[in-house]
C-alpha cells in the first residue's frame, strides 16, 4: 500500500515536470516567433508607403509587445508581467484610436 502511494505521488511529480518543460519549451519557441514577426512589423513601420499604414503596423508592434509580455509571465510565472501587459494594451487602444481620430480628421480637410 505504501509503495503504492509512492509510486503514484513520483508519477504525478514527474507530469508536473514533463509539463512545466513542455511550457517552458513552447514559451521559448513562442518567444521566438514573436521576435520575429515585432521585427517584420517594425520593418513595415519604418518602410510603410503611407500614414495609415504605418498606424497599423505602430499597432501591430504594440500588440506583439503585450503578446511577449504575457509568453515572458507564463514562462516566469509572475503575475505582474500580466497587469503590465493589461496596461500596454490600454494604451495601445487608446492611441491607435487618436491616431486613427487624427487621421479621419486629415482627410476630411
Amino acid at each position: 500500500m505504501m509503495l503504492d502511494c509512492a509510486a503514484t505521488a513520483g508519477a504525478a511529480a514527474f507530469s508536473v515536470l514533463a509539463s512545466a518543460a513542455g511550457v517552458n519549451l513552447t514559451a521559448q519557441i513562442s518567444l521566438v516567433v514573436l521576435v520575429i514577426a515585432l521585427g517584420l512589423a517594425f520593418l513595415r513601420l519604418v518602410l510603410g508607403p503611407s500614414l495609415p499604414d504605418r498606424v497599423v503596423a505602430l499597432d501591430l508592434v504594440a500588440s506583439l509587445l503585450v503578446g511577449l509580455i504575457a509568453v515572458s509571465a507564463v514562462e516566469t510565472g509572475d503575475v505582474i508581467f500580466l497587469r503590465v501587459a493589461m496596461v500596454v494594451a490600454l494604451f495601445n487602444f487608446v492611441g491607435t484610436i487618436g491616431f486613427c481620430w487624427y487621421l479621419q480628421r486629415e482627410t476630411g480637410r
